[in-house]
């Protein structure tokens, strides 16, 4: 495999674990044997102990960061560790004779396969010169702001105090994109105003060169 499709290889490696870590947040996580299996959105309901939605939020930063670098892998694997070494406690009114017990269920093996298969990913996906030009720019902009705005709804679907960080995690996101998406050059409103009036007078003397 030459140089050029060896990094292909890993970035589309980026690109699959970071589409498997996402779509197993939206899959069965845990079962208990007094209900249906339920999936890691709904661990962070209210009815669910924090530590779940503490594990939810890094496999999200985790699957988000993949698709830029590896190194996202690592918080998924986090998340993984800490939702199975403390599997989520649910507030249940059952009978004082009932064992409740759990199990996990694919979506936990799915985001720790999107997180191995980051790891063997590159560690930065995007070129470095990749903002030199303002279409680059725009291009990585235009990126970068729906998966702003992904986090930073997904921050308010959890409860306090992890909510707090997935929202301001999105909010900077979101500022760095519209960064990249406005252009490199800013003017005031005074240069604005000053260019309008040269380009106004410019047409106005070529018109009387024509009269």
């Amino acid at each position: 495999m030459g140089p050029i499709a060896a990094v292909r290889a890993k970035r589309l490696a980026n690109f699959v674990s970071s589409v498997l870590t996402m779509a197993s947040i939206f899959m069965p996580w845990i079962r208990y044997n007094i209900g249906p299996p339920i999936s890691a959105i709904q661990t962070t309901d209210a009815s669910f102990a924090p530590n779940a939605s503490l594990a939810v939020s890094l496999v999200v930063a985790g699957g988000i960061i993949s698709l830029l670098s590896r190194y996202g892998g690592l918080l998924t694997m986090a998340g993984v560790w800490l939702f199975v070494a403390s599997p989520p406690e649910q507030f249940l009114f059952v009978a004082s004779n009932v064992v409740i017990t759990s199990s996990f269920e694919i979506g936990v093996w799915l985001a720790w396969a999107g997180a191995t298969i980051s790891l063997l990913g590159s560690s930065w996906t995007l070129p470095f010169g990749l903002l030199t030009t303002e279409v680059n720019r725009k291009k990585l902009g235009m990126i970068l702001f729906p998966l702003g705005v992904v986090t930073a709804v997904f921050g308010t679907l959890i409860p306090l105090p992890v909510s707090i960080v997935l929202i301001l995690t999105g909010l900077i996101v979101l500022g760095v994109s519209l960064i990249l998406l406005l252009p490199r050059q800013r003017r005031t409103l005074a240069q604005i105003l000053k260019s309008f009036g040269r380009g106004d007078k410019h047409d106005q003397s070529e018109i009387e060169e024509i009269g």
